[in-house]
């Protein structure tokens, strides 16, 4: 192989390890909020922004209890998406797996329409159930 057609086949590579079908997007910012009882702090951050309309992400949660701080671990959690002004939720129930530490992921969210949806995130310790949410827009 030639010196120029070396280079040349160099230079054709280099311009296509640029070219993808998707560009990598960093992850979105976490974002918190305490319990509308105040008895625990959640965050959250979803694998993708914006929100995809009709197709599965995940989620990452972290916990802790709001007198101290401390990492909620083994908690029972019951995670849904609303959609309030047509009164449903998503059409699949998704997968919790505590990770340890106050962390726990969120595997199957799906939001199927364009618009405002609100998160729930329902903690049981004991009899008493908890809720924290965050609004979500899907465009």
């Amino acid at each position: 192989m030639s010196d120029r057609t070396l280079m040349l086949t160099l230079a054709v590579a280099t311009s296509l390890v640029g070219c993808s079908a998707e560009e990598a997007r960093p992850m979105p910012e976490p974002q918190a909020v305490t319990s509308q009882a105040g008895g625990f702090h959640v965050q959250w951050q979803p694998s993708v922004a914006p929100l995809p309309l009709n197709e599965s992400f995940d989620a990452t949660l972290w916990l802790k209890t709001s007198a101290d701080g401390t990492p909620i671990e083994g908690a029972r959690l019951s995670i849904d998406c609303r959609m309030p002004a047509h009164r449903h939720g998503m059409l699949q129930e998704v997968e919790v797996t505590d990770e340890g530490q106050g962390r726990y992921r969120v595997l199957g969210l799906l939001c199927h329409m364009v618009g405002h949806w609100v998160l729930h995130v329902d903690l049981t310790r004991g009899a008493v159930t908890e809720r924290a949410q965050f609004d979500l827009i899907v465009e």
